[in-house]
């Protein structure tokens, strides 16, 4: 009997050890939305899907359909993040979606929000100094609610925020962009509390 592969990237949202040294992926997917998706000894260090599928991370994915859940055949990771409080960021990010996100939907315009923030959170360069490092994390602060306020706006839990539209209008990250939220931020993480919070979730 055969079975149709399916190849699409995915972000790699979070990942739990089952068996001897098998793993379920929770992979928010271009095509599918979020699926989860199971990976044989892939925690052996001669698995060659070990290395394509580290959490939090962009990967192009191949997959089989299950009946409860998919099979990942190939993974080739694409795109990372190396450095420790961006990561940490990233994780509280995906926790997020994990949160909102219910059953496989395809949702284009939340796949490019997350792509486009994981690309420009590598143009961020890594500075020295503790005023820089101070700076850095403002900025990364900024960032966080930027893609905070567009998920929520995507996935219909925020509507229009006056002021805040300006953030939710475009997939796309700019440094100008990051610097007019800063002067906004303790507002925008108030409606995003209060949208949370109304979610019930």
């Amino acid at each position: 009997m055969s079975h149709t592969i399916y190849t699409t990237e995915g972000f790699i949202l979070k990942s739990v050890n089952f068996g001897e040294a098998n793993k379920y992926f929770f992979i928010f997917t271009k095509e599918f939305g979020l699926i989860r998706a199971a990976a044989q000894s892939v925690r052996h260090l001669k698995s060659k899907l070990r290395y394509g599928l580290e959490d939090l991370s962009l990967s192009q994915i191949s997959v089989v359909r299950g009946r409860e859940v998919w099979r990942l055949t190939s993974a080739e990771k694409k795109l990372g993040l190396a450095e420790k409080e961006r990561l940490l960021m990233w994780s509280q990010i995906f926790s997020l979606l994990l949160r909102l996100l219910h059953g496989e939907e395809k949702n284009d315009a939340l796949f490019s929000i997350l792509k486009e923030g994981m690309f420009f959170l590598n143009t961020l360069d890594d500075v020295g100094g503790e005023k820089k490092q101070k700076e850095r994390a403002g900025l990364l602060a900024s960032f966080e609610c930027i893609i905070a306020l567009r998920i929520l706006s995507v996935l219909g839990y925020i509507g229009q925020l006056g002021d805040f539209d300006q953030f939710t209008l475009s997939p796309y990250f700019t440094p100008e962009l990051i610097l007019n939220m800063s002067a906004l931020r303790s507002r925008a993480i108030g409606e995003i509390n209060k949208s949370l919070k109304e979610t019930h979730l």
